[in-house]
């Protein structure tokens, strides 16, 4: 099917006007996602441009008129949009990118005083050079990942972005250079609408693989202490755990006491602050989580019995060491922990269920204290793995 100029220049605003309706959608649906009013009106801008251009052409819109409108407007829509972009990756007001409006100022103003846009190799090659730089900056900005969120859509994003700048350059040589690069106008406008499509596509993707990546971490994030949920680190442990794995079961101290003794919101901070204190230390490589009331759970997929009670050792002086302060009253907070390491594969929870007993061992010698698991006497040990085997469903 061959596609005319004239109806090329109809289908570009009109997919320029769709891209708007999508990005405005997406702001009434989700005001937190900002930055997508901004870029629905710089669609909308260029679609203006596009369409007094077209009719410029059609012979409707006099010379003077169209040329100026038709450049002033894509300096300013390309603004808009790396602005809106901006407000998008960052989710912050839009604040000093506003600045950036000077230059389609500067630019209008110059048209205005010496009248270049009236000469179409001036202002075709302003509007273009405009048009790439711009694409180019929003690339960048989108592969810049300014909230570390990994997101797979940012590079879909920073390729259609680059791609219209390409497009802008390839563009600015075939009117500098025509007997080089030799493009139809129609061609060229068709990839253009292509290329928005696949702007406001990507845009669209990013703002449901935030919104799900976000709901992913509610679900696996507790509440109170920021930290990873029971469900989340249940999800990640191994069926059965491999020889040299350990894992540590964590309790805070007399926690009933601080909440009798200061209330519940005292008890809410200490949690929160010997969690935080926790998870502080641990590197990438710990599975800890918060596993219900005062208890955590520490899973290594490697460790032998030293790192465990060195690891264990570390975090209960971390605890032992905060400074708890609740209406003037300093609260202080103390540990045990229970570790055990796999001398051989077995199924997670029956190293769960031993460093549990570790954990018990610990308090009953005082509290305040780490130990690791050890075989019990054969009468302890009949009794334990009754318990065990009870726990594990074995």
């Amino acid at each position: 099917m061959h596609l005319d100029l004239a109806t090329i220049l109809i289908l570009h605003p009109l997919s320029l006007t769709v891209g708007a309706l999508c990005f405005l959608y997406l702001r009434y649906r989700s005001r937190r996602n900002r930055g997508l009013g901004k870029m629905a009106v710089a669609f909308l801008v260029l679609a203006l441009g596009s369409l007094i251009a077209g009719a410029g052409e059609q012979g409707v819109v006099d010379y003077a008129t169209w040329t100026f409108v038709s450049f002033v407007t894509g300096p300013l829509a390309y603004t808009l949009f790396f602005i809106g972009l901006a407000n998008l990756l960052t989710e912050r007001s839009a604040g000093r990118w506003w600045w950036l409006l000077l230059a389609p100022a500067v630019l209008t103003v110059a048209a205005i005083v010496t009248q270049f846009h009236l000469v179409n190799l001036y202002r075709a090659s302003a509007f273009l050079t405009a048009m790439g730089l711009y694409a180019l900056g929003s690339a960048a900005f989108a592969l810049s990942d300014p909230q570390q969120e990994r997101l797979g859509s940012r590079y879909g994003l920073a390729a259609a972005l680059a791609f219209k700048a390409l497009i802008a350059l390839t563009t600015i040589g075939g009117i500098v250079t025509p007997e080089i690069f030799r493009f139809p106008p129609a061609a060229t406008f068709l990839v253009l609408i292509l290329c928005q499509f696949a702007i406001a596509m990507f845009v669209l993707i990013l703002v449901q693989e935030r919104a799900e990546q976000r709901l992913i971490a509610l679900t696996e994030t507790d509440s109170l202490t920021r930290i990873h949920n029971r469900y989340w680190l249940m999800d990640r442990l191994p069926k059965f755990a491999p020889k040299g794995s350990g894992f540590m079961v964590i309790d805070l101290d007399h926690f009933k006491r601080v909440n009798d003794l200061y209330g519940h919101l005292a008890g809410d901070l200490v949690l929160k602050s010997a969690a935080q204190a926790m998870a502080a230390r641990l590197g990438e490589g710990a599975y800890f989580a918060r596993t219900g009331g005062e208890e955590f759970g520490l899973y290594l997929p490697r460790a032998s019995e030293d790192d465990m009670l060195s690891i264990g050792e570390m975090l209960r002086q971390e605890v032992e060491a905060l400074s708890v302060v609740y209406e003037g009253v300093t609260i202080p907070v103390t540990l045990s922990a229970g570790a055990s390491v796999a001398g051989e594969e077995m199924s997670t929870k029956r190293l769960a269920a031993r460093a549990d007993h570790a954990l018990y061992v610990a308090k009953r010698a005082g509290r305040n204290r780490v130990r690791l698991y050890e075989e019990p006497d054969p009468a302890e040990q009949a009794s334990w793995d009754s318990a065990i085997m009870t726990a594990t469903g074995a």
